[in-house]
């Protein structure tokens, strides 16, 4: 089997990718169509994917730019403040939204496309970073189809330019995975201090990639060493202390030992809930679908003894440490399972080398080459050809057959929206609301997205009364669930707010989610009955909250 560069380097003028030159031309030929691509519609909303995450560090750095801007009014600052401190939730460390508001400054507005670009750039350039560990792995025309997997996969298309940390963080877990290959091979102090602190970084930005970085280092150690000898080595000591330091210091003065986000992270008790298993192979599959799920299993197994398989045993060991750690969010989330696609690119890598090297007898290099541009240049070509194609009305009545393929494909049901750019909301009706309760610091919000999305373009701060799919979040993670007779009473409404119970005394209840609010019907009885309508259509329900506080 073709995987080591060593010991299976071309041996003929059919090797198009025999010169390091030719490699990179065409590696870099990947990352800037992997960029152009996800610039696509990039100055849309981000509704994408994910838009409560989105409008979540959308708040923090709207609150942020607004704190040093002197033009913004003094009003709009105080709910931009509140919005920042209710729906921005200190969870990682403010290291996109700072970059976005440089960006903001740089170009003299709030564009919530500055911070997309950036998380894209991001992750191409971990793209770059995967190329070069897979080039210690393997051949250069595997190592040149992992890079193809991880930049063109539609999930990563999709997550990779959405506003979070997550793109940051798995570049940095790619620089990190490459140096501590770097330090394997040449076990000196300084390549051990590089990688410690590249890392760090990493860990830093976000901690849950520790697991996969510390799995493929402690396996390499493992395969060098011994377990035992591995587990007591001076440096494998000093490499997991360095790694963890900085964002055990973070998050130790942010939050305490255990921050609020980290207990309902963690639920031991849905390991042995089927519902949790399944729910966790559910976001695999949407992550890289089903056939990729199985070919980077085989190739697990196919891969050469050594240290290819013993890094790759150590970040799938990694990737499955991090589900446990994160039982919630790991049968939940999908982009929890975003570093599994570099992972998946890897792991693929020795069966897509079975079919390279069958096929290479039967091409020359000129064709090769060719045939590679051909292929990017009428994928390219297809993408935005497609967007002008009538897509909805061609597959109406095949939606479900579709969805199956997608699935098996890995292609994700939000795909389409970013194909076709139609993820916009109504605006204005934002903008009405915010007119209709004069901007109100004070609000109780039961829209999509927990309101995030609407207080952002209205401009008025809340907090979200909660949907059956946060009380699902409640009550597996048994914290309280509302209860409408003793909580909303004339004086205050009793919220579960960070982790605590507050008193909160809004002066408006804005609903927008009419199935939702159908549900609740004690919520509705109770505002029905004693709170004045001020406003209601088609769109919207706004209730008078104001007599509360009288």
């Amino acid at each position: 089997m073709y995987l080591n560069p060593r010991s299976a380097s071309c041996q003929s003028d059919q090797c198009f990718i025999k010169k390091p030159v030719c490699r990179y031309i065409i590696v870099l030929l990947l990352l800037v169509t992997a960029l152009g691509i996800r610039l696509h519609n990039i100055t849309k909303l981000p509704l994408d994917f994910s838009p409560i995450r989105e409008y979540q560090n959308a708040h923090i750095a709207r609150g942020l730019y607004y704190e040093t801007n002197d033009s913004i009014s003094e009003s709009r600052k105080q709910v931009a403040k509140l919005n920042m401190e209710r729906m921005g939730f200190l969870l990682e460390p403010r290291i996109i939204e700072n970059a976005s508001v440089a960006g903001y400054r740089l170009m003299g507005a709030e564009h919530l496309w500055i911070p997309r670009v950036l998380s894209s750039i991001f992750w191409v350039v971990g793209g770059f970073f995967l190329y070069l560990i897979a080039m210690k792995l393997f051949s250069p025309g595997i190592s040149l189809f992992s890079t193809f997997f991880y930049l063109f996969l539609p999930y990563s298309i999709l997550a990779s330019r959405t506003f979070q940390p997550d793109p940051l963080m798995v570049m940095m877990m790619l620089f990190s995975i490459y140096r501590v290959m770097k330090y394997d091979e040449n076990p000196t102090w300084a390549n051990l201090f590089t990688a410690a602190v590249i890392a760090a970084v990493a860990v830093f930005i976000k901690p849950y990639c520790v697991f996969i970085i510390f799995g493929g280092f402690f396996s390499l150690a493992v395969f060098r060493k011994g377990f035992w000898k591995a587990v007591l080595n001076r440096n494998t000591i000093i490499y997991g202390f360095s790694i963890i330091l900085p964002a055990f210091a973070y998050y130790f003065s942010a939050f305490g030992f255990v921050g609020e986000h980290a207990k309902s992270s963690f639920l031991p008790n849905l390991l042995v809930d089927p519902a949790f298993w399944s729910g966790w192979f559910t976001m695999i599959v949407q992550v890289i679908g089903y056939i990729a799920f199985l070919l980077a299993v085989i190739g697990l197994f196919k891969v050469k003894p050594g240290q290819p398989r013993a890094l790759l045993l150590g970040l799938w060991a990694g990737y499955f440490v991090l589900g446990l750690s994160a039982t919630y969010q790991i049968h939940t989330h999908s982009y929890y399972s975003l570093p599994l696609i570099p992972i998946a690119a890897l792991s693929i890598a020795p069966i897509a080398g079975i079919f390279i090297d069958r096929a290479r007898p039967l091409f020359s290099k000129r064709f090769m080459a060719g045939f590679l541009i051909f292929l990017l240049l009428i994928g390219f070509g297809l993408f935005f050809a497609i967007r002008s194609l009538p897509v909805k009305t061609m597959f109406a009545g095949h939606k479900q057959k579709l969805k199956t393929a997608a699935i098996f494909i890995g292609v994700n049901p939000e795909f389409g929206k970013f194909l076709s750019g139609d993820v916009e909301i109504d605006i204005n009706m934002a903008k009405e609301i915010g007119e209709h309760v004069g901007h109100s610091p004070n609000t109780l919000i039961l829209t999509p997205y927990f309101g995030r999305v609407i207080a952002y373009h209205g401009e008025f701060a809340g907090l979200p009364w909660p949907t059956s799919d946060s009380l699902y979040e409640r009550s597996v993670s048994g914290a309280r669930v509302p209860d409408i007779e003793k909580d909303f009473t004339p004086e205050h409404i009793t919220l579960l707010y960070k982790g605590r119970l507050i008193k909160y005394t809004p002066d408006f209840f804005i609903i927008t989610a009419f199935e939702e609010f159908k549900k609740q019907f004690d919520l509705r009885k109770v505002l029905y009955e004693n709170y004045p309508v001020l406003v209601q259509n088609d769109d919207y329900l706004i209730f008078d909250l104001r007599k509360m506080s009288k």
